[in-house]
This record gives C-alpha cells, sequence and structure tokens, in this order.
C-alpha cells in the first residue's frame, strides 16, 4: 500500500491565509498499535482567524492521541471514541466563545486495518473510493449531516466497509475535486446512482486516469497531473491518495510521500542580481593575475635567473599558510636571486615556488575586495537615487492631489493618492535610511485616502444582543418586518429578537441552510431540495422542490416578487422558480440564456430587478433579462481581499457587501462608487449581516453578538 499527500499551494510558514488546510498521516509505531492499523485524516479550515492557525493540528493530535490509547479495541471502537474525544474538545473551543471554525471546518478521518475501513468527515470533502474501472462517491451519504449544537457534536456518523486489492481511496478538499473532477460525465455520457454512492465517468478527467492505472509511484503521478498543470497552479487544497494495489498482510511498505505542488512566483535572487558583477570581478582578477605574473616573469629575466615550475594559479590565502607549516624534512626548490654587481651589493632572497603565488593572490585578493568595496558603495548610492526619486514623485503627486482637494476633484485626487499609495508601499517594507521618511508619507496617504473613500472607523459599536451559547449558536441572519431571525444549519431551533432586543425561542423539527424574507414571510432552504414557509409565527408544510437538472448543488438564493433565484456557482446557473411555490407548481426554469456569460466562481446573489453576482475574484457581475450586461471591478480603499455577501433592495440605488476579513461593511452605488465603510476592531468573527426595508439599519452578526449600525 501506498500513501500520497498531495498539495497544492500550500503556504509557506509565516504567510498569512484565510485558509488553511493539510494532511495527517500516523502509521503503528509498536506491536500494539498495530493492532489498530493506519489512521488518515485531511482537513481544510476557511475564513481562518489567528486563534485558529493550528486548530487542524490540534484535532489530528486529539483523534490520533484517543485512538491508540486502547489498543485492546476493535478499530471501530477506537475510532468512535476518539471522536467522542474530539467532539468534547471542539466544544470546549465554543464555551470559550471561539465559534469562527463553525461552518467554515472540512475535515474527514479514516482508519484502516487490513483491508477494514472506518471514515467519517465533517463539511464538504469528498471521500471517492476507485475500483474496477468506476469512481464511488461513499462520502456521499455524509454529506447532509448536520452538527448537533448543545451538547456540541461536529463528528457523528461513521461508515465501515471492506476493501479489495488494487481498490484506491481519494480524499480531495473541495478546490481539488473541481479540478479532478473536469470533464466527468460530459459530453452527454450518463450517470449511473447505486446505493453506495454516484458512479461517474468521463475518459478527460483526471479521476479518470487515476482509475486506469494499477499502480503508482511519484512519477507516475507527476506524469498524470501535468495535463491539469495550468489549473491546479490556481487552486489551494489537499489530495490524499492510497493505492491498495500492493497491500500485505501485516502492513505497508513504504512512508507516507508528500508531494508538494506549488505555484511558481518570481523571486528575487541575490545570486542572480550579482551574477553580472560576481563575472566581471573574475575576469578582472584573472587579468590582474596574468599582468603580476608577467612582472614577476620579466624581473626575474631580468636578473637571468629562469623561472621554473606550473603556470601560476589563484588559489586562497590558506594555500600561503599550509605550504609554510609543510615537514622541515621535505626538500624545497630555492630560487637564488643576486642583485646587479654595479650596485656594489650582494645579497641572497630565497623565495619558494608557492610564496611566490600566494603573494599574486593577496595582491589580486586585496585589489579585487577594493574594487568590489567600490562597486557595492556606488551600487548603494544608485539605490538610495532611485529611492530618493520615488519619494519626489511620491510627494509630487501628494501635493498634486492635495490641489485637486482644494478645487473639490475628490474622484482625481483619490486616483492620485491610490497610486501614490501602492509607489510607497514597497519602500516601507525595506530596511535602509529612508524607510522613516516613506512610513511617514503613506500614513500622511491613508488618511487622506481614509476619508476620500468614507471609511468611518467605529470604536464602541452599537450592541443589541448577545447569546448564550448553551442556549444558541447563530450562523445565518434574515430580517423579516421589524423582527430578526437566526437561525443554523446545526440546530433545529430558530431565534427571534423583535424591535425591543428582546430574544425568544421558536421550536421546529428542522433545520435550514439559507432564508430570504417576502412581504408576508420568510422562506427558509434546507439542502438538497426543502422549502419551509414560516407565516404569523408558524411553519406550513415544507415543499420539495423539483429538481432543474441532476446534481444541482445551490450555494445562495435572493427573492424578488415572490419569485426565487437560485445560485449554482459549479454549474454558473441561475435557477429561477415562479409563484405560487406549491407542490407541483413548481416548475424550475434556467434564467440565463443558452449563449450568455455564466455565473460560474460566484459567492452571493441579489436581486432587484436586476441580478447582482459577488464573484471569487471579488467583481460584480450585472445580469438582466438572462443576459450578462457587464462586470464592476471594485477598486475602493482599503483594496477588497475577500467580499463574502452581497445585498440589494429594490427601492435603493445601492447595494451592501460583507467583508470579514477586514472587519468591515461596505456600501456602494451601482456603479461600484463607494458610498460608506463601517470598520470596526470589534467586528473579529462576522458572519452574517441583514438590512431593513428603508436601509437605514444594517444588523451584524458577529461570532455570539448582534450589532447594530445607523446608516
Amino acid at each position: 500500500m501506498r500513501i500520497f499527500e498531495l498539495h497544492f499551494n500550500l503556504r509557506s510558514k509565516g504567510e498569512t491565509a484565510d485558509k488553511i488546510f493539510d494532511s495527517f498521516c500516523y502509521e503503528p509505531e509498536n506491536i500494539y498499535e498495530k493492532r489498530l492499523g493506519s489512521l488518515y485524516m485531511v482537513g481544510e479550515l476557511r475564513n481562518t482567524l489567528p486563534q485558529n492557525s493550528r486548530l487542524l493540528d490540534n484535532i489530528a493530535q486529539v483523534i490520533k492521541g484517543k485512538y491508540y490509547v486502547l489498543p485492546l479495541q476493535t478499530p471501530e471502537q477506537s475510532f468512535k471514541e476518539s471522536l467522542k474525544k474530539v467532539n468534547e474538545f471542539l466544544a470546549g473551543e465554543v464555551s470559550k466563545e471561539n465559534v469562527s471554525w463553525l461552518g467554515n471546518l472540512n475535515f474527514a478521518a479514516l482508519s484502516i486495518k487490513n483491508f477494514d475501513l472506518n471514515f467519517t468527515k465533517v463539511g464538504g470533502l469528498k471521500i471517492l473510493l476507485l475500483r474496477a474501472g468506476k469512481i464511488i462517491d461513499i462520502g456521499k451519504n455524509l454529506d447532509l449531516q448536520d452538527i448537533e449544537p448543545y451538547p456540541l457534536k461536529i463528528f457523528i456518523n461513521i461508515v465501515s466497509g471492506k476493501l479489495d486489492v488494487n481498490d484506491k481511496i481519494l480524499v480531495l478538499t473541495k478546490e481539488a475535486f473541481t479540478v479532478f473532477s473536469e470533464g466527468l460525465a460530459e459530453g452527454g455520457k450518463a450517470r449511473q446512482k447505486t446505493n453506495k454512492g454516484e458512479e461517474l465517468f468521463s475518459s478527460e478527467s483526471l479521476l479518470t486516469k487515476f482509475v486506469k492505472e494499477s499502480s503508482f509511484d511519484e512519477k507516475k503521478l507527476r506524469e498524470i497531473l501535468k495535463a491539469k498543470e495550468k489549473r491546479l497552479s490556481e487552486i489551494s487544497g489537499v489530495c490524499l491518495f492510497i493505492d491498495l494495489s500492493e497491500v500485505l498482510p501485516g502492513g505497508r511498505e513504504e512512508k507516507p510521500k508528500i508531494v508538494t505542488f506549488r505555484k511558481e512566483v518570481e523571486k528575487f535572487s541575490i545570486r542572480e542580481a550579482l551574477s553580472p558583477l560576481i563575472r566581471l570581478l573574475v575576469r578582472f582578477s584573472l587579468t590582474l593575475k596574468k599582468i603580476l605574473s608577467s612582472i614577476v616573469t620579466l624581473i626575474a629575466k631580468k636578473l637571468k635567473k629562469k623561472l621554473s615550475g606550473p603556470v601560476y594559479k589563484l588559489k586562497n590565502i590558506f594555500h600561503l599558510f599550509q605550504s609554510k607549516f609543510k615537514s622541515k624534512t621535505k626538500k624545497i626548490k630555492v630560487l637564488h636571486l643576486q642583485f646587479p654587481t654595479s650596485l656594489n651589493l650582494k645579497a641572497k632572497i630565497k623565495i619558494t615556488e608557492n610564496l611566490k603565488k600566494g603573494l599574486v593572490s593577496i595582491l589580486v585578493l586585496a585589489l579585487v575586495l577594493l574594487i568590489g568595496f567600490f562597486i557595492f558603495q556606488r551600487e548603494e548610492k544608485q539605490q538610495l537615487k532611485k529611492q530618493t526619486a520615488v519619494l519626489n514623485e511620491v510627494q509630487e503627486k501628494i501635493n498634486q492631489a492635495e490641489n485637486f482637494l482644494i478645487f473639490k476633484e475628490e474622484e482625481k485626487a483619490n486616483i492620485l493618492f491610490k497610486e501614490s499609495w501602492q509607489r510607497i508601499l514597497a519602500l516601507t517594507t525595506k530596511e535602509g535610511p529612508l524607510k522613516k521618511e516613506a512610513t511617514s508619507l503613506k500614513e500622511s496617504i491613508e488618511k487622506h485616502l481614509t476619508n476620500l473613500n468614507k471609511l468611518e472607523k467605529i470604536t464602541d459599536p452599537k450592541l443589541i444582543f448577545e447569546f448564550n451559547q448553551k442556549d444558541f449558536i447563530p450562523q445565518k441572519i434574515v430580517i423579516f418586518q421589524q423582527d430578526l431571525c437566526f437561525f443554523s444549519p446545526y440546530s433545529q431551533n430558530l431565534f427571534k429578537i423583535n424591535e425591543r432586543s428582546e430574544g425568544s425561542v421558536i421550536q421546529t423539527n428542522q433545520k435550514f441552510n439559507l432564508a430570504v424574507s417576502l412581504d408576508d414571510a420568510i422562506l427558509f432552504f434546507s439542502k438538497p431540495d426543502k422549502i419551509a414557509t414560516f407565516k404569523n409565527g408558524q411553519f406550513g408544510e415544507s415543499l420539495s422542490l423539483k429538481q432543474p437538472y441532476l446534481d444541482f448543488s445551490f450555494s445562495d438564493f435572493s427573492s424578488f416578487r415572490e419569485n426565487l433565484y437560485f445560485l449554482d456557482p459549479e454549474k454558473g446557473e441561475i435557477v429561477k422558480y415562479t409563484a405560487p411555490l406549491e407542490k407541483g407548481k413548481d416548475s424550475p426554469q434556467l434564467w440565463l440564456s443558452s449563449g450568455t456569460k455564466k455565473a460560474t466562481d460566484s459567492k452571493s446573489i441579489a436581486v432587484d430587478g436586476s441580478i447582482w453576482i459577488l464573484k471569487e475574484n471579488n467583481i460584480i457581475s450585472l445580469y438582466y433579462a438572462g443576459q450578462h450586461q457587464k462586470d464592476l471591478t471594485l477598486d475602493f480603499f482599503p483594496y477588497p481581499k475577500k467580499l463574502y455577501k452581497i445585498i440589494a433592495l429594490p427601492n435603493l440605488s445601492y447595494f451592501y457587501i460583507l467583508e470579514p476579513i477586514q472587519n468591515r461593511i461596505i456600501i456602494l452605488d451601482k456603479t461600484g462608487k463607494i458610498i460608506k465603510q463601517f470598520q470596526s476592531e470589534k467586528f473579529d468573527n462576522l458572519k452574517d449581516f441583514a438590512v431593513s426595508d428603508n436601509g437605514k439599519a444594517i444588523y451584524l452578526l458577529n461570532g455570539l453578538k448582534v450589532y447594530q449600525i445607523n446608516f
């Protein structure tokens, strides 16, 4: 059995990231642990906060520690105990009000003892079995399992089964699965469903190539993945690959191999930067060596003494000292030089060949160092001159921008300040005599940009409610008339806060993923296809929506005039359900025209007569009447890093965007121009937000706290 841990664009230590991922492979270390077999895990955490940077490692250690502690149990019993222990650990994190990982954690754990398999997962990871030319999603039945809120249980169900020789298992994070499955069931090829999962086939996908190979090594893996090299360089994620084609009773022969694929980035190389200088110095030193050697030879000839020995070579000074301390018994070849008798002076000088070479080397080295010193001094002056020029350029732009402000031309001033900020940024990260001045200029520019981009920093935002995690852990918020309703995919209850900030629990036997408000009701959506109407304080009968196509996967939905619009980012489709939503009358329509640009790589949807799609690259796409109209590139300060959710209201000329990673809510007009930004250090765990019908009140769900901003 061979294990490969494929890491795609794993960040180096010290790099900041809003997503972390890793794989963990543990093998038995003694005869007792061998009774339990091997343990493998894959984890991914999105929207990561600094305090959770080691959460995946901690989860893996807790599971491993409990799994191997009781070797007399069966692997299945130990696996259950380890999951119980990690649930207790995660419940402890929640009790410390560390809840930002809820809804963002994707984790899979597998134990293999001979051919016995036990596994579980939470979140959007894929666990695939490759057997007899088929690809089976054995983790499919765990996709819809929900977290139990209190006492908290993250890992609930375990799947057990038997493996065969030549089976292969892949555990993939979402982005990795997207690339590996590209081409699956395309070109009209059918998909078959079984009670074990879904079988997929396509000659173009990486998964199919994995199926066709009988055994693997690192070279073979790289050959297969080379076909998707460009796509793999654009993602970040993990694929844990377990190949049982060479399994033997008693365990594996090879340790797991970590194969890292990292996007090549342009890096500064001191060697490359100095190579022209080094080549110049080497050429100069060789030339100088020849000149000095010629001078010594000429002197010897003038004195009528023939020099013998090999051609001189430039050596390290160490050679000189080494030769001087050799054994005294060694015969030293001595050259006698006698001054001309015309000087009426006789003297003898003993010069060894090594001494002559050493003298030449010392002279050459001294000259090289002296020349190098002057060259580097010159380079330093040139760099200082360039940096001074940048500072002068930036200062000139600042002066121009400030002049524009005097004449109320804020847009032109904003452009110049942003250009200045980008130009000066590099100088503030380099040590040098101008760093302090550059930092001062940068701070001055940021003050102007803060004002021009309508950024308001709130020290003490208005807190209207705080949840007790034993009662309810909210994940989503929806506004209905004057009330705020909170819900969670992990809880069957709703929680309502009225206009007097009084809270109450609404009992229900359903769990919800998404919600939108209509004129007189709230519609709650439960994956994969359930819609429930909440009206007059009561739930009506749930409706199973007709599937618009096979394997539809909605990430968000919105409403307009009682019609529902669902967003499928994987297919890039927008699906419309027209009112009334009744059994037998819920006819789904593909809203996008066949020839228009699809809404792939999307995060959030808002409908106000037009449809606004917030995309992964922080671009907002506008659609109208089924056609793509334009893309809005968002260019404001601070520059967007990872926007999360968009809300648009039909009666307002602007929309709202949430960006948790920069602790802010952004308000833009529908041309992309900034209207207002609100930012606070207390917005450190933003989960969701809602806006009142008149657009004046913004409600932010931040962990267990609810803040209100009046706009």
